[in-house]
């Protein structure tokens, strides 16, 4: 586990954020897939508002997501972040 999680306790709010989404299932995706998150299926404890936009892990900023949608949807903020910095940096290309 990350310093991030441990930091933010994560690891103290999940499982109990978890038990309380499970018993409301199903639930719509809230990656925004347009599917509803069921009972038997792989899934994630996924914020609403993401963690990195200052978003906290409570019981009302998180939701269900799938596995698939939420590893996909995972670290795009920071992947753009890191890019424009590296165009900032570079400068205009001469091409």
């Amino acid at each position: 586990m990350s310093q991030h999680h441990r930091r933010t306790k994560h690891t103290t709010a999940s499982p109990k954020i978890r038990a309380s989404i499970e018993a409301r299932l199903p639930m719509p995706c809230v990656e925004g897939c347009g599917h509803l998150v069921e009972r038997g299926q792989a899934w994630h404890v996924a914020h609403i508002q993401p963690a990195s936009q200052g978003g906290r892990t409570t019981p009302a900023n998180t939701g269900p997501a799938h596995a698939k949608c939420n590893l996909r949807a995972g670290g795009k903020m920071g992947a753009a972040v890191t890019n424009v910095a590296k165009r900032t940096a570079l400068g205009r290309r001469a091409w």
